[in-house]
């Protein structure tokens, strides 16, 4: 009994040597630091749209879940589109320049009913689908967001505005990266969607 507890034990002894000599791999990026559109990145690409198009109020670091609330003229808020720097940070200010798409790819959309607690409730419904206004149904945007020193991040606010109910309407308003900042989009990830419930 003796002889097999020492095996044993050698045994452990002689892998804890070879688990020791395992050389550590330092993984430094090294390629072009470019930025991506978080939601963009963590859902998936709508069929028609070619591209992820959401219709909850997006949570930075994880995809668009039942729980979240779904995006209204209700909402009557900023909502805030984070984008990623894939690569090291700077110790000075960057930007990256980004259009809005003006025309929706989408002719109709199926909208989930409403998250719990959110309020008025809505049912789920398919909506007819035509391109947000400016002015109307989201606030002014800049065309540019700053990625500030020291930070991974930057983002994007939108102003949804309260506007008129429309029965059975919803409007699209889309998002992408383009190069008029100090920094390049990433192309997998520089396009985003939002539909609007406009009941």
């Amino acid at each position: 009994m003796k002889t097999n507890i020492k095996n044993i034990m050698a045994g452990i002894c002689f892998l804890g040597l070879l688990s020791s000599c395992i050389k550590q791999v330092d993984k430094t990026f090294t390629g072009e630091t470019v930025v991506e559109i978080d939601a963009a990145v963590l859902n998936s690409s709508n069929s028609v749209a070619g591209y992820p198009v959401i219709s909850r109020i997006p949570v930075a670091g994880r995809p668009a879940a039942t729980t979240d609330s779904t995006l209204r003229r209700l909402n009557a808020r900023n909502i805030e589109i984070r984008l990623n720097l894939v690569g090291p940070q700077s110790n000075t200010d960057r930007t990256i320049g980004y259009k809005i798409i003006t025309t929706s790819p989408l002719t109709t959309f199926a909208f989930p009913a409403t998250a719990s607690g959110q309020t008025p409730t809505a049912s789920a419904a398919t909506l007819n689908v035509s391109s947000a206004v400016i002015g109307t149904h989201v606030g002014t945007l800049t065309g540019v967001c700053t990625v500030p020193a020291g930070s991974s991040f930057g983002i994007i606010s939108v102003n949804i505005l309260p506007g008129t109910s429309s029965a059975g309407q919803a409007r699209f308003l889309g998002i992408q990266l383009d190069s008029t900042g100090t920094l390049r989009p990433n192309p997998n990830y520089n396009k985003l969607g939002l539909v609007i419930d406009q009941r």
